[in-house]
């Protein structure tokens, strides 16, 4: 019998039961799926994904923290399932060697998204933030350079603000679900208010699902209850980088109108040193003669 061949032997490798290399504790029913589900897991899995994995379902444990490099050799991933665990933040460009299409961060711990926070996963399609009870703060480029996503879920978490811009930054929305957040119907709503109106169509609840508190009474009402002159007021009103502006500039005027004057008042005083009034002295006491 002539030896195996090389390529044989890693032919053979390849089609041994993926059972052999499934992480403790999870079931691997066929060659791309791993399914981690409700599995007690505080941790990912020690045992090593097999490389070609596309698909992984951790959902329901008590996970905290994901490595900034646990998916790197993951390049064929698409869907990522990671909701009802306890992550509070995602590491930025964790996504950036994988193919992912579908991330479902739901029922988590997170407070607030920064900058760019999901541009390494440029391909997603589907991005589920939803029902996370302390998420209060979305900087306005947190999508940023996420050119396919179609669907995004913000609802049920913690928003009283959102700047539009965070979402007129996503050319191919289709979806976009904000009901369930405690959305204050100040002049900082405004311009959401505008975009929700003119995009209505990407809201599966409807317009009328979302609501916001008035800033007097906290009284809560319906967005089709608003209308262009409920922010009539915010034309003729100044934020608080507004007035932050105007102190500095003024106080900045008040240095320099110091500055040149005391310059000034020393080039004066110099030249009375040197004599070169003299000439002016001299000739009001020939007048005086």
């Amino acid at each position: 019998m002539h030896p195996c061949h090389p390529l044989c032997l890693l032919l053979l490798l390849l089609a041994l039961p993926l059972g052999s290399t499934c992480p403790e504790g999870c079931a691997c029913r066929d060659s791309h799926t791993i399914d981690c589900r409700g599995s007690g897991l505080r941790a990912l899995p020690t045992g090593a994904f097999p490389l070609f994995i596309r698909k992984i379902l951790l959902s329901n444990n008590h996970i905290q923290e994901i490595p900034a490099d646990f998916f790197m050799y993951y390049g064929d991933l698409v869907y990522l399932d990671l909701s009802n665990n306890s992550l509070s933040s995602i590491a930025q460009g964790i996504f950036s060697t994988t193919k992912l299409i579908y991330l479902d961060l739901r029922y988590n711990n997170f407070t607030q998204l920064s900058p760019r926070a999901f541009s390494s996963a440029h391909r997603l399609i589907m991005l589920r933030l939803g029902n996370n009870p302390h998420l209060g703060q979305v900087d306005q480029a947190a999508f940023q350079s996420l050119d396919l996503l179609q669907v995004l879920e913000l609802n049920d978490n913690a928003l009283e603000a959102l700047s539009a811009a965070a979402l007129s930054s996503l050319p191919s929305l289709r979806t976009v679900r904000l009901e369930g957040n405690p959305w204050l119907c100040n002049c900082t709503f405004a311009n959401l208010f505008l975009w929700l109106r003119d995009n209505a169509e990407l809201l599966p609840a409807g317009f009328a699902a979302i609501q916001c508190s008035l800033p007097r009474d906290m009284r809560k009402i319906t967005l089709n209850e608003l209308s262009d002159d409920s922010f009539i007021e915010c034309e003729f009103s100044l934020t608080l980088t507004d007035y932050l502006i105007i102190f500095f500039s003024g106080v900045c005027v008040s240095i320099t109108a110091i500055t040149t004057s005391f310059f000034l008042a020393n080039i004066v005083q110099c030249f009375q040193r040197l004599g070169l009034f003299k000439g002016g002295d001299d000739d009001d006491e020939e007048d005086d003669y």
